[in-house]
């Protein structure tokens, strides 16, 4: 009894191996905005299937681009570029995407073709970083891709071992599009959540990460989001209270997806305490 509790505890202590990673980010929500009456999907099911963070934090700056940014860089930057112009923004700095190869994809809820570096409907594309780092032009084309796509890759297997799922805007929560925005993201998370979990890239190794760029704008908290991990590895119904960032994120990723923290990832703490 005693040795499977101290191994329980260290494997709690240590970011597993991901076999195939997904990112799902909201958009504009606040931790306290995510509730049973307007996300009984998050405030009901995830949060107890999965880990929850409850003092995650994002950069509270009011710049989609940059959380982005940070998530997949550990990078932050201030700039927000105008739409269809991503060169104003990019940037000369190390992703997990390029750490990756060709082992990663993005997934854009309403983009028209692969690596669109302009605005078309609800598709924005300050929310789609792969456009912003410099080195990915080759990979981008191939590997920043349509949403509708990964439907058919979850089947096949044809996803990357990291997986960056944006949806648009009136997915996400950014905008209300006829409804309440929190809610729509809530309803995303319904249909796709379930599609990722039963995919064979998903069983045996994935991990989930649900988070959100930024927080409402006041008086909500700018910088205090809802964080959720779901997977094979991840202890049903935990909870981390330690303050974790964007930061913290990326350098949880790469980790558990074998490659070095980057910028100011390295000397973020990583999530940990819900591991199996």
């Amino acid at each position: 009894m005693l040795a499977s509790l101290i191994h329980v505890a260290i494997a709690a202590a240590v970011v597993p191996s991901f076999g195939h990673a997904f990112v799902i980010v909201g958009e504009n929500t606040s931790y306290g905005e995510v509730t049973r009456a307007r996300a009984p999907y998050v405030a009901g099911t995830l949060r107890r299937r999965g880990a929850s963070l409850t003092d995650y934090r994002a950069f509270g700056d009011s710049k989609s681009l940059g959380e982005y940014m940070g998530m997949v860089s550990g990078q932050y930057t201030r700039c927000e570029a105008r739409d269809g112009e991503p060169a104003e923004c990019r940037q000369d700095v190390p992703s997990l995407f390029g750490q990756l190869g060709d082992r990663w994809r993005a997934w854009q809820g309403s983009m028209p073709q692969p690596c669109a570096e302009a605005d078309a409907g609800p598709y924005v594309a300050h929310h789609n970083p792969a456009l912003y780092f410099s080195g990915l032009s080759d990979a981008c084309p191939r590997q920043d891709l349509p949403l509708d796509g990964l439907r058919a890759a979850l089947a096949s297997g044809d996803v990357g071992a990291l997986n960056l799922v944006v949806p648009d805007n009136c997915d996400n929560g950014h905008d209300p599009c006829g409804g309440d925005g929190v809610r729509h993201f809530d309803a995303f998370l319904r249909r796709w959540v379930p599609r990722i979990e039963r995919s064979p890239a998903f069983a045996r190794d994935g991990v989930l990460f649900v988070v959100w760029d930024e927080g409402g704008d006041p008086p909500n908290d700018p910088d205090h989001v809802a964080a959720l991990v779901l997977g094979p590895r991840v202890r049903a119904g935990a909870r981390v209270t330690a303050r974790r960032t964007h930061y913290g994120l990326e350098r949880t990723l790469a980790q558990g997806l074998g490659v070095a923290p980057l910028g100011h990832a390295r000397r973020a703490k990583p999530i940990l305490g819900i591991w199996r």
